[in-house]
């Protein structure tokens, strides 16, 4: 890879099941080039795994390597399905690190300590947070910065927007928008 190859990136949009061989994990490379054979970390809301490429696929043909734009099927070996999720990210080891505390600026109705639940991409699953603000604050004001733990760690970045929803419970659209936010900083 030539110097001035930005590391791998892709974040996972969906997850099948590819018995016996392993799982494929699909999505649009963001940067940087993968190749049959090179070692990549997947991270973020699950613990973070480490495993060799064993085939590349972009509509069901297979490839020797797939560049930035290209939306594409990795095979992941001796996965299974469970132990990955859409919402994680896929990286040359080492240049990626999921957070737990940020610091944002919400756009919904909230009181100090309340739990939500923030989306940060459409298909990923929803992640609990909780609103943390020194004793005695009132109410958050919207556009203003606030700190949150996050329930599970997440790969962001500063600038990032996401969603505030709360659980319908309906089983087809089983969140409800109620807000967004913009995060400010990475606190860990």
């Amino acid at each position: 890879m030539p110097e001035t190859e930005p590391p791998f990136l892709m974040t996972v949009e969906d997850v099948f099941g590819a018995h016996p061989a392993g799982t494929a994990l699909c999505g649009e490379v963001r940067q940087g080039v993968v190749r049959i054979g090179d070692e990549l970390e997947v991270v973020g809301l699950l613990p973070t795994r480490r495993f060799t490429v064993s085939a590349l696929e972009e509509f069901r043909k297979p490839l020797a390597e797939a560049r930035a734009g290209a939306n594409i099927a990795v095979l992941v070996p001796g996965v299974n399905r469970e132990q990955v999720s859409a919402g994680q990210v896929l990286a040359t080891p080492g240049t990626i690190r999921p957070h737990t505390r940020l610091r944002v600026t919400l756009r919904a109705a909230t009181e100090p300590g309340a739990a939500l639940q923030l989306l940060f991409s459409p298909r990923s699953p929803a992640v609990d947070a909780t609103v943390d603000l020194p004793p005695g604050a009132g109410a958050i004001a919207p556009d203003v910065a606030v700190d949150v733990t996050l329930g599970r760690p997440v790969v962001c970045e500063e600038g990032a927007e996401f969603s505030v929803v709360i659980d319908t419970g309906h089983p087809v659209r089983s969140t409800r928008h109620i807000g967004g936010g913009r995060i400010t900083a990475t606190l860990d």
